[in-house]
């Protein structure tokens, strides 16, 4: 049933015109209440709306004495000196302290009634003696009429202290909305009913029941569909209150320049900085591919450096674009052989949106088919002008595998920093970000900090992420432990209690109770964004998904060897999703595949890729007894290969139709054996017995089934070539007629491929 403007006004509680003028303003071509409304129209004016509802700005105090910041229909609460807690309980109190003192008053008021029901007794007995004895007195009856009068009197008292008369209009309230909230809750908070929240958020497009959560916009939003002032409460800030932790008493010194390398796979990004570190980590990579990050200190003859090497591989550009957010200059490898391939205009696109320098080095020159001033037009179409071309990119031929040129790309790299005059904080607590993690079997949670500002030392309490530990030791780049790592350091630290996210930031803390508060509000903050997450996989658009087929589901458990990996496989694998298939991530981690990992495939259908781990031996049972599908990769290649063809599988095969000949009907006979046979001339390929038939009468199918019967003169045959008249007997099919045509079709079948 279509929905007009009319109705959806209707639902909304407001003039068919205020609709129209709103749905004008969001960009729709509405313009009269007969108009329909689609479910995109509902989805275009809901951004509208919350688009709008930031847009003008307004404040005002409480009486508890919070400030309260409002845009349109968000706002922000700041509290003076009581938190919104200490109000909610300042409230209670209050309200405790009225109904005591109703409840002594309605005592009182009791009291008084019984006093004057005895002094109403006492004056009655009193007449009654004066009476003259001739007077009969009915005692009964008066002690019938006295209790009567008692009871109404209280009666009068409770109705006098209980009177209600029901609200004859609208009543509006300002409604306090946090950032999540139930939809029940906030039913309770506007005193509605859950199933009228549930039909205004249907009404927007949000499919939501009453148990379930919704955002803060989304709620200030029905809030105010349904009449009442929504107001935005900004919760307690950990994060915010952390951030203000961070004061550094100390003047900036100069510190090391952070250098991220950068660039397509296999254009030599490890074998340069294998060449300047004087090692071998190329030889180490699977496949000669860099499978995560890794942060190098490097003594030079310029200075001391950080390297940072990111993969080159497309399933890695969370890993690049984090890479690029947390260095001074990037190093951007390109092939002189090559030219510039996708990963390398991703990479350039990263550090123009971090804002950071870029230096070039055309490496492989030595190689046949090498062509710098083809690799430097290119750049310079993507608005990376070389110095010797007018522009400010330096750019320097290498040989990384020679060390050709290396030398003199560190000194353009060391003239960069020198340019940029970088300084950071040497005093106080460290902070920076976590650069790559893992856990290891004998040391537990490993994780490479990048410190930015201040000194990490061992002891400290760090917090990152949900994780949160004292650093019980240092590691630098060459292996040896270390007291304390200064500024643009990059290190490794045992201690923290959980494997941290790559990416994460890390701070020093003064106290366990501080680290804890910290872990357990984003431990928090993460379980409702998951909540709200999985409402909308589950949910989903309910208007535009009716009517369409449902998507095959790939349930995956990926178990990687560090954090970064495990990020990049994640974003790689929801990227293979079509319009008929798509993967769900169930579970994904850091460390082998373990018991636990096992019990949930079984309990969700799903199959388990290891990149760089394998599973413990309670695992192995499981997973044989059970029959799991689990597959062990070391390249991101073969696994994303090996998820589409699980995928393909997945998907119901393609039937196709092929006509294999078409006979006409040119006269019709009864045959005492074989019943109605039709008289044929074979005008379009073969007839076959085996095949499935069609009767068209007029190009029109009329009837499907088979063939009961193929004869040629008086035998029977299997098949009738082109150009040759047969005789025809269709199985339970009577009305053949001279004209109609016998189309002769086979079905098969073709595996779909992702």
């Amino acid at each position: 049933m279509a929905i007009t403007v009319k109705d959806f006004a209707k639902t909304l509680k407001i003039p068919d015109k205020a609709l129209i003028e709103r749905m004008q303003k969001a960009g729709l071509s509405h313009s009269k209440s007969s108009d329909e409304i689609t479910p995109s129209d509902k989805q275009a004016l809901l951004k509208f709306l919350k688009g709008s509802k930031s847009s003008s700005s307004k404040s005002v105090t409480s009486e508890s004495g919070v400030k309260v910041t409002s845009k349109g229909k968000s706002a922000s609460v700041q509290t003076s000196k009581k938190s919104y807690s200490d109000n909610i309980e300042a409230k209670r109190a209050a309200a405790s302290e009225q109904l005591k003192e109703q409840q002594i008053k309605r005592k009182e008021q009791l009291k008084e009634a019984v006093k004057e029901k005895q002094v109403q007794k006492k004056k009655k007995t009193i007449k009654n003696k004066q009476a003259p004895q001739h007077e009969k007195v009915d005692v009964k009856d008066q002690l019938s009429s006295a209790v009567d009068a008692f009871k109404k009197k209280e009666e009068n008292i409770f109705d006098d202290m209980h009177q209600f008369e029901a609200p004859t209009e609208f009543i509006k309230k300002d409604i306090e909305v946090p950032e999540t909230i139930n939809v029940g809750e906030l039913a309770k908070l506007m005193a509605v009913k859950g199933g009228e929240v549930v039909k205004n958020l249907m009404s927007l497009g949000v499919v939501a029941t009453i148990n379930d959560v919704i955002d803060q916009e989304t709620a200030i939003l029905v809030v105010e569909e349904i009449g009442h002032n929504g107001i935005a409460v900004e919760q307690e800030n950990l994060e915010q209150d952390l951030a203000n932790l961070i004061q550094y008493k100390d003047e900036p010194k100069s510190r090391p320049a952070v250098i991220t390398v950068m660039g397509h796979v296999d254009h030599g990004k490890t074998t340069l900085l294998d060449f300047i570190r004087k090692t071998k980590v190329v030889d180490g990579e699977a496949g000669g591919i860099t499978q995560h990050i890794g942060a190098y200190e490097v003594d030079t003859s310029k200075g001391r450096l950080t390297f940072i090497d990111t993969p080159g591989h497309a399933a890695f550009s969370s890993m690049r674009a984090r890479g690029a957010n947390t260095t001074d200059i990037v190093v951007l490898v390109v092939a002189a052989n090559d030219g510039i391939k996708p990963q390398t205009e991703e990479a350039i696109n990263h550090a123009k949106a971090a804002d950071v320098s870029i230096v070039v080095a055309i490496n492989k020159v030595d190689l046949e088919g090498a062509d710098i001033d083809k690799v430097k037009g290119d750049l310079a179409a993507k608005d990376l002008t070389p110095e010797d071309w007018g522009g400010n990119i330096q750019m320097v031929p290498i040989s990384a595998l020679k060390g050709d040129g290396v030398d003199e790309l560190l000194e353009r790299i060391a003239l960069e920093a020198e340019i940029l005059e970088l300084k950071a904080h040497h005093d106080g607590a460290a902070q920076g970000v976590v650069i790559e993690s893992e856990l290891d079997k004998f040391r537990g949670s490993v994780a490479t900090f990048l410190v930015q500002n201040g000194t990490l030392n061992v002891g400290d309490l760090v917090v990152s992420g949900n994780a949160i530990g004292k650093v019980k030791s240092i590691i630098n780049s060459d292996g040896n432990k270390i007291k304390s790592a200064l500024p643009s350091a990059a290190v490794e630290i045992l201690g923290l209690n959980l494997v941290p996210n790559a990416g994460d930031q890390f701070q020093v803390v003064e106290n366990e109770k501080q680290a804890r508060e910290i872990a357990e509000y984003r431990l928090t903050k993460e379980k409702e964004k998951k909540l709200l997450k999985q409402k909308d996989e589950s949910a989903g658009d309910l208007f535009e998904t009716l009517g369409q087929e449902a998507k095959k589901v790939l349930n995956v458990i990926i178990k990687t060897d560090v954090g970064g990996t495990c990020e990049a496989i994640t974003a790689a694998l929801n990227d293979l999703g079509t319009e008929k298939a798509k993967v769900k991530i169930v579970s994904s981690g850091v460390g082998g595949i373990s018991e636990s990992d096992a019990n949930l495939a079984v309990a969700v259908d799903s199959i388990i890729l290891g990149f760089n781990v394998r599973a413990d031996s309670t695992a192995k049972k499981i997973i044989e007894s059970e029959s799991i599908q689990l597959s062990y990769h070391s390249i991101i290649y073969e696994l994303l290969d090996d998820v589409k063809a699980r995928m393909s599988g997945l998907l119901d095969p393609i039937v196709k139709e092929e006509i294999v000949g078409i006979a006409e009907v040119l006269e019709v006979f009864n045959s005492p054996k074989f019943g109605q046979v039709a008289g044929c001339n074979v005008v379009e390929g073969n007839v076959l017995r085996n095949k499935p038939v069609r009767v068209l009468r007029d190009e029109i199918v009329i009837f499907e089934g088979e063939l009961n019967s193929l004869r040629r003169f008086k035998e029977d045959v299997n098949e009738v070539k082109n150009g040759n008249e047969c005789g025809m007997g269709i199985k339970n099919y009577k009305d053949i007629k001279p004209g109609d045509k016998i189309e002769v079709f086979d079905r098969k079948e073709e595996a779909q491929v992702i």
